[in-house]
């Protein structure tokens, strides 16, 4: 009887052991994949600067929506003789 004990919690602290080490291994994974959204929010977060940098630029030079402009009204005949915009 006592034998049969010692054998169970022999191959009870194995799986445990195992269990552990894929504790550990799931510890590690996780560190890494946070590191790894960090950085990917840091580099985003740096896109989104430049792209914002980019849109303040086009604005101050009056490129931004050359593109989307809507096409000009035709003047009419009254603003053709008389040269009114």
């Amino acid at each position: 009887m006592i034998s049969v004990l010692q054998a169970t919690i022999d191959t009870l602290q194995g799986q445990l052991e195992v269990k552990d080490r894929q504790i550990e291994q799931q510890a590690q994974t996780i560190t890494r994949l946070t590191d790894a959204l960090a950085a990917a929010q840091q580099t985003a977060a740096a896109a989104q600067a430049l792209h914002a940098g980019t849109i303040q630029q086009q604005l101050i030079t009056g490129e931004a929506g050359t593109d989307q402009q809507e096409p000009e009204q035709k003047k009419s005949w009254f603003s053709k003789i008389f040269g009114g915009r």
